[in-house]
């Protein structure tokens, strides 16, 4: 089989089983899709009735702005959760069949990216009817979310590759999930930090990515098309360095997961 069909063959693969799993998932659940967007809304409400309510920690529209914060913070904790063990996962397949392993983390990222794409399109439809009217640099949301999408795949393929290796990095791993959503800025405004601060603030890519969601859906200002640009090379260039990773060691994983 040359390279070319074979590529062809699991990227068929790949959107198949994609499919299926969405499927599958629908089925299992008495609503069905709905919880596509059930799960977030709940989340946002917890957070809403603590910061916003109880702690009084929120600031003008503040609904609008914990969702546009939490709503693509959740696809990046959720994806990771999911994508982290996915090799590990894999192993009854794998061992029936010869798969390239970067298939594994693969099917997770661009399942939990079909299902955000719908949470997405809601999220606009609620800043509309919340009375935030959509303005020229809501075309730049595309790109927001596609810098998200490769620094979500750069992250996935790195912990995915390295948890077969090292178990215990999974808890280091949810661990540092948790301390980066109170670290990015999903319930508090960069106005609260600082401004010597702020520049460790912004280290913080998910610190960027969240803020920008902000400015171009709240605020009606271009992103930061600098950070963009840094988030989404470093993020391309980390993923060409895992998928070569993982394709030398595509071998040894199985031995390693049994």
């Amino acid at each position: 089989m040359s390279k070319t069909s074979s590529f062809s063959h699991y990227r068929r693969f790949v959107f198949v089983k994609v499919a299926a799993n969405l499927r599958s998932e629908a089925v299992r659940n008495y609503l069905s899709y709905i919880w596509w967007f059930l799960e977030p809304l709940l989340h946002m409400v917890t957070y809403y009735l603590v910061f916003g309510l109880l702690l009084r920690r929120g600031t003008d529209d503040f609904v609008v702005f914990l969702l546009a914060g939490l709503i693509p913070y959740l696809w990046f904790s959720r994806t990771i959760s999911h994508g982290m063990l996915s090799i590990v996962h894999g192993r009854g397949l794998m061992m029936q069949v010869h798969l390239p392993k970067i298939i594994f983390p693969t099917i997770v990222i661009l399942h939990d990216a079909v299902k955000q794409s719908v949470i997405f399109t809601i999220l606009l439809a609620f800043i509309v009817v919340y009375g935030i009217n959509a303005s020229p640099s809501w075309l730049a949301f595309p790109l927001i979310v596609l810098a998200e999408f490769l620094f979500i795949t750069a992250c996935c393929y790195l912990v995915a590759a390295i948890i077969p290796f090292l178990p215990d990095f999974n808890f280091l791993v949810t661990a540092g999930l948790q301390l980066l959503l109170f670290c990015s800025g999903v319930f508090y405004d960069i106005e609260m930090i600082a401004p010597d601060h702020r520049r460790i603030f912004y280290m913080n890519p998910m610190a960027n990515l969240l803020q920008n969601y902000r400015e171009i859906l709240m605020y009606h200002n271009w992103p930061d098309w600098y950070s963009m640009a840094v988030i989404s090379g470093c993020s391309i260039l980390v993923i060409c360095c895992m998928w070569i990773i993982i394709r030398r060691l595509d071998h040894i994983y199985p031995r390693v997961v049994l």
